[in-house]
């Protein structure tokens, strides 16, 4: 029950009512409407109790200010300190009883009118609390007087603070059913958007789908085509031809690597021109590559510039005799070795020929658009998934925020509502 809402008759008469979710705010606005009439009557009477508390503690220091306290028979040092003790207390004090207290309109006021008696309760209990002892000795029953007047100013205050604490409790409700609302806005239009999303990419799917089907039927065509089964048997010569190649590529190597070492150092001490020495640094590191008619000659050349620089001792070498020989080895054995790349060569050359038989560019991009269009169809059914996962996350969350809601706004209104969206 807040503020006297929420009795039995009032809670009948508005059970069961059911409230549009964008007028919640409007329906707090009416809720609150008559608790700050409550909450401002309530201040003002605890206004009248402390204005008639300050009468009391008026009229309580005016007598303590002509009551002589019979100083007269005590030591006139001690008759000093007691009359400017008690001339302290009655001045401070009654400063505090002519104060003029904020009136009571709003709810500003009351939290003005809460501080204003705060301090007023600080200063007069400062000024008690320094004059405890003249208080006690000499003007006991003043002081008692005034300690029970600061008891009672001191409930009103604590009253107040409990109307501010009740009011800023309701405000605090009231903002946390708004931010409520808020969220359950935000997560149904989330929820639409989404909604929608699974909409245009399910469409993107039977697109993708269509064209996924149609690409599979222009495979599988193409693929029937005798054409293709005749590319196919010439790719397979192709690769066998492979081993062929390697064959070669061995031999060539095996020859080369006999006169590496004076190839290699000739490299160093040579006089040749750039093209001559970066063609020798070829033939150490690919010889079937550099290999060719066209380099025949500047071949011959090299290995000839090696066997005279071997002979003559420029290089070192461990038998220069059998290094020359196999030098001259190589040069006699080089057309055997252009003799079966250009071999090798023709009858590759006119297998590829062959392959312009079938469109193999037409299947390879049709298969490439194969498998892209799988790969687009699998990210539009993960993101599908994910996106129905987060619609049921969201509407768990709304069903969660809307019983806190009318949970939260039935104790505010006093009866059992129902929120609609």
């Amino acid at each position: 029950m807040v503020f006297g809402f929420g009795k039995k008759k009032a809670q009948d008469a508005v059970s069961h009512k059911e409230i549009p979710i964008d007028t919640i705010s409007d329906i707090l606005k009416e809720i609150e409407s008559p608790i700050m009439i409550s909450v401002i009557d309530r201040a003002r009477k605890i206004r009248n109790d402390i204005k008639s508390n300050q009468e009391n503690i008026k009229d309580t220091v005016t007598q303590l200010e002509s009551d002589d306290l019979k100083l007269d028979d005590v030591d006139k040092n001690l008759k000093a300190v007691a009359t400017r003790g008690r001339d302290t207390v009655v001045s401070a004090i009654k400063k505090e009883t002519v104060s003029n207290l904020s009136d009571v309109k709003t709810f500003d006021d009351l939290v003005s009118l809460y501080t204003e008696i705060n301090q007023m309760l600080k200063r007069m209990g400062d000024v008690l609390g320094s004059h405890t002892r003249v208080m006690h000795v000499f003007a006991r029953k003043y002081a008692d007087k005034l300690k029970n007047e600061l008891a009672k100013l001191s409930q009103s205050r604590g009253q107040l603070q409990n109307i501010i604490n009740e009011h800023e409790d309701f405000k605090s409700k009231a903002q946390s059913i708004i931010d409520g609302t808020i969220k359950i806005k935000k997560l149904k239009e989330d929820t639409i958007q989404k909604h929608k999303r699974i909409s245009d990419e399910t469409n993107q799917m039977d697109k993708t789908r269509r064209i996924i089907e149609q690409l599979q039927q222009d495979i599988t065509s193409l693929k029937s085509k005798t054409e293709y089964q005749e590319f196919l048997g010439i790719k397979k010569k192709i690769q066998s031809l492979s081993g062929e190649k390697i064959d070669i590529k061995n031999r060539i190597a095996d020859q080369l690597s006999k006169i590496s070492r004076p190839l290699g150092k000739y490299s160093y001490v040579s006089s040749f021109d750039k093209p001559i020495k970066k063609l020798m640094e070829e033939l150490l590191l690919e010889p079937y590559d550099v290999l060719t008619v066209q380099n025949k000659g500047s071949i011959i050349e090299i290995l000839h510039a090696v066997t005279k620089s071997v002979l003559a001792g420029n290089i070192s070498v461990k038998d220069s005799k059998k290094a020359a020989e196999q030098i001259e080895e190589t040069v006699n054995r080089l057309d055997e070795f252009l003799s079966l790349k250009d071999s090798y060569e023709k009858k590759l050359s006119e297998l590829e020929k062959g392959l312009a038989i079938f469109d193999s560019h037409a299947l390879d991009l049709r298969e490439r658009d194969l498998a892209k269009g799988k790969s687009n169809l699998s990210d539009l059914e993960s993101s599908v998934k994910r996106l129905e996962k987060e619609i049921s996350q969201n509407e768990a969350l709304i069903a969660k925020y809307h019983s806190e809601l009318e949970s939260s706004l039935g104790t505010l209104y006093g009866g059992k509502v129902a929120i609609k969206f």
